[in-house]
């Protein structure tokens, strides 16, 4: 159910996140090592983003899966914490696997997304797309530039962002 990064030595779980359950057992389930954590901070001494890697931990050993999903948002993945690790603990994968976790079960649904997609489905948006559709690159252009909220070149025109 693991394999081993041999960068890191770090073990990273494999789940179907469908199938899982956002609760602290289920953390400890994927990731038992978790509960070796000796308390050595060497995890947050090596962070590069100043995140206190071994508070996440100890959220995650306590089964609070929305606090090291805060604690943990900035985390780039780079594996430091866990190269330091004396107990091999992967903090970077557990701290993604309670991020997922949370914005799949714990996030509550944003209603007015739900709304747009219902207004979608429904047809509402269809004659204003066909519109768009039949004009030209400069009929668009012009259209776009009337909102206000593109960004704009020094000649008035809008930058290459293809480039």
């Amino acid at each position: 159910m693991t394999e081993r990064n041999a960068r890191t030595l770090a073990e990273k779980a494999t789940y179907n996140l469908g199938e899982l359950a956002p609760t602290g057992e289920q953390v400890l389930d994927l990731y038992p090592v978790l509960a070796k954590c000796q308390g050595c901070n060497n995890c947050t001494k090596s962070c590069q983003q100043d995140l206190e890697v071994m508070g996440y931990i100890s959220n995650a050993l306590c089964g609070n899966i929305v606090e090291v999903a805060n604690k943990s948002f900035n985390c780039v993945m780079c594996g430091l914490c866990a190269a330091r690790c004396p107990a091999e603990i992967p903090p970077h994968n557990i701290a993604l696997l309670c991020r997922r976790l949370y914005s799949r079960y714990l996030v509550p649904s944003a209603q007015h997304l739900a709304n747009r997609v219902a207004e979608i489905e429904e047809g509402k948006f269809d004659a204003e797309l066909a519109e768009l559709k039949k004009m030209g690159e400069s009929e668009l252009r012009h259209r776009c530039s009337e909102r206000g909220i593109e960004p704009q070149s020094s000649n008035g025109g809008y930058q290459d962002v293809s480039a």
